[in-house]
């Protein structure tokens, strides 16, 4: 038995450990399998109301340029469809991030919201934080962390 857990604790552990052997063998696997389910236990059901669905990121925001540039002076007119949410997807903070390079625009002056699939919704462009904010029809700002249907945006960006 001697040779059997030498030949074990030694390629592993016995470098690096061998003077505490004793005291990290036995702490490692309580701490390790105790630590990770009541971690995993007691995070997951105190967060999975408000954190199950994740804010959007501005990664997670597709565009799609419709049409051709239109170009008057220094000045540009692009056509975007924008789209976001889905079922794990929530409103963050500040509204949708918006990405002016995607946009086919390096630096945004307007986003004018043409047309939106959902109803009873509106949307505001925030010039200071070039994000879209979303209204319930009665004022109110949506909810943060809110989970948002799957949305889209046909919008015209001015810029240069």
């Amino acid at each position: 038995m001697g040779a059997s857990d030498s030949p074990s604790a030694s390629p592993s552990e016995s470098p690096s450990l061998s003077p505490s052997a004793s005291t990290s063998p036995s702490r490692s696997p309580s701490s390790s399998p105790s630590g990770s389910p009541s971690k995993s236990a007691s995070s997951s059901p105190s967060e999975s109301p408000s954190a199950s669905p994740s804010p959007i990121a501005a990664g997670e925001v597709t565009y799609t340029i419709r049409g051709n540039v239109i170009k008057i002076g220094r000045k540009k007119l692009v056509f975007v469809q924008i789209a976001f949410g889905g079922a794990p997807d929530a409103y963050p903070p500040g509204g949708i991030p918006l990405t002016a390079g995607k946009m086919g625009i390096g630096n945004v002056d307007a986003v004018v919201i043409l047309e939106a699939n959902a109803k009873g919704l509106n949307y505001e462009w925030d010039r200071s934080a070039n994000s879209i904010r979303i209204f319930a029809t009665y004022g109110t700002e949506v909810d943060t962390y809110e989970t948002l249907a799957a949305t889209t945006l046909e919008v015209m960006v001015v810029g240069w």
